[in-house]
């Protein structure tokens, strides 16, 4: 009895690491990511490492969307532009208006 008590132990804790592996990051390491992958995006230097940098900003980008953050606001300047939780006056990631263009 008492071992196959220890054996659930062990397969809930098992399964509690295999969780915490699995946590998705949160919003501000995802914004802080992003923002690093942004800067390297625009930086010179080896073109592959820059085309790789913009791919992961794009990702990030998505992900920042898909949490409910967006980009500027609606008649807003390109450089005041920053990540925020989206209000009414934002400007909405839409990846399925992009894909028709």
């Amino acid at each position: 009895m008492k071992a196959a008590a220890l054996a659930t132990l062990a397969l809930v804790a098992a399964a509690d690491g295999a969780q915490a592996q699995q946590q998705l990051p949160t919003v501000p390491e995802l914004l802080t990511a992003e923002v690093k992958a942004a800067q390297a995006c625009e930086g010179s230097g080896d073109p592959a490492i820059i085309r790789e940098q913009c791919r992961l900003r794009d990702r990030l980008s998505g992900r920042l969307a898909q949490a409910g953050y967006c980009y500027g606001r609606k008649g807003q300047a390109e450089g005041k532009m920053e990540w925020h939780a989206c209000q009414p006056d934002s400007i909405y990631e839409d990846d399925i208006e992009a894909v028709t263009r």
